[in-house]
Order: C-alpha cells, then sequence, then structure tokens
C-alpha cells in the first residue's frame, strides 16, 4: 500500500543512518521513487533476483535471510530505520545476497537502482553514506562469523544477539542519558525462539533455557513479545 511522507521532516538522522543529509539531499530523496506500507512477513527482497530497487527503511524492522542448498536457513541480521537494502547488489549489479522479510508494520522508500545511482552522482553525501553503509554490512557479517565460530557458550552468541538488536534500538532513537548510553533497553521481539536460534547459531531448546537463565540473573525481562535488556554493561561483560 503506498503511503505519502516527508524526507525532510523524518525525524531518523542519527550519525550511522543513511538520512543523515542536507536538505536539498533530503528534498531530491523525496521526489524519487515511491513509499511503500507493508505488513509484517512481507517480502521485500528475495535472495538471488536481480537488484531491481534499493529500500530505505523508513520505520520497523526486517529480517535478513540467507539458505544454503539443502533448504537450511541463516538469519544474518536485523535492519531498521536509516537502513538500506540491496545497496551493494545495486552497486555491483549482482544479485541480491539474502532475502529480506518484516518482522511488523514497515514503511519504506522504494527508489530504482538506476534512480540511486543517478542521486548518488549528484550528491557527495548520497556517496559517503553509501559507503558507510556497505561497510556497516561487512562488519555485521564479520560479528555473525564471529559469534557463530568464536563463541563458547550459548549465552555469550545469544547475548551477542540481544545486544545487537538492542543497539539497533537506540540507534534510532538517538538516546542519551547524562552524555552516555543508557545501561537498559525495551524493544518488541517479533521472532520466534527458533529464529533467533538461527541467528545465534544455538538450537530452539538452548534458546528457550538461556532465556530462562537470563532472566533469572536479572539481565532480561521478557513478557510476550515485549523483551528489556536490564543491565547492558553486565551483558556486555559476559557475552566478552
Amino acid at each position: 500500500m503506498p503511503l505519502r511522507r516527508s524526507c525532510l521532516q523524518c525525524e531518523t538522522k542519527g550519525p550511522n543512518c543513511f538520512c543523515s543529509l542536507d536538505r536539498v539531499a533530503l528534498g531530491r530523496l523525496e521526489s524519487v521513487g515511491h513509499w511503500l506500507r507493508l505488513e509484517a512477513k512481507q517480502e521485500v527482497l528475495r535472495e538471488g533476483y536481480a537488484p531491481d530497487h534499493v529500500y530505505v527503511v523508513c520505520s520497523g524492522t526486517l529480517k535478513l535471510t540467507t539458505s544454503s542448498m539443502d533448504g537450511r536457513l541463516l538469519l544474518l541480521r536485523i535492519v531498521g530505520p536509516g537502513d538500506v537494502l540491496g545497496l551493494s547488489a545495486a552497486l555491483q549489479r549482482t544479485r541480491y545476497e539474502a532475502s529480506a522479510e518484516t518482522l511488523e508494520l514497515c514503511q519504506l522508500k522504494a527508489i530504482p537502482r538506476t534512480h540511486f545511482l543517478l542521486f548518488m552522482e549528484e550528491f557527495q553525501a548520497v556517496a559517503r553514506n553509501s559507503l558507510m553503509a556497505v561497510t556497516r554490512e561487512y562488519g555485521s557479517a564479520v560479528l555473525s562469523a564471529r559469534r557463530l565460530a568464536l563463541s563458547t557458550s550459548a549465552a555469550s552468541k545469544l547475548g551477542s544477539v540481544l545486544l545487537d538488536w538492542g543497539g539497533l534500538v537506540l540507534a534510532g532513537e538517538h538516546e542519551l542519558m547524562g552524555g552516555s548510553a543508557p545501561n537498559t533497553v525495551s524493544f518488541h521481539m517479533p521472532l520466534t525462539h527458533e529464529e533467533l536460534g538461527h541467528m545465534a547459531g544455538i538450537s530452539r531448546e538452548t534458546v528457550t533455557r538461556t532465556l530462562t537463565a537470563l532472566r533469572r540473573d536479572g539481565l532480561l525481562y521478557l513478557e510476550n513479545d515485549q523483551m528489556q535488556l536490564r543491565d547492558i554493561a553486565r551483558l556486555q561483560q559476559q557475552v566478552g
């Protein structure tokens, strides 16, 4: 369903946000492509398909997944407001390397690949932000590989996933307390235990046991699909 928004009035403008642009560039961004409003569980990108569009996430969260030849699924990361989907494939003119599916109601800006490349050529800041976005994608891939290969415990693997998610939420809110990052964060957790296991590289049963232990230790509060990390600093120490 199309949705009308304003890039000039959008509040998603953090330091790691693709949309951290001046008003002239934001005006151009508003004029290209079209808006999308998608309900949960709708596909935005499909792995292996040609990159016809680039998608800027305006609100909501999505999951990026990739699959093996035998159908096994790996949940790569969660993306949120200010992230860009399909950027690497669009720049390299290769096929999408992952699929993207909405986890909740999402609003996106869909920009045809050719229009996006012209947008990059017109504004140096857009090219810079695109480079930073691709760099963050690489960093996220390294972090995922490190979590799967080097983390020694289930608590460390799952804790790393939850800290990543909490960091995404805090980055989107630009929330600071006394000049330092807050030690708690609350967010909607739409993933099942099985999906969390795919992301952390552990079984569904292990996810359930680990969440119970984190709650018992006072690091986590969970009610239905609402999650709160109650002591980020201590959880970071536990993850290592």
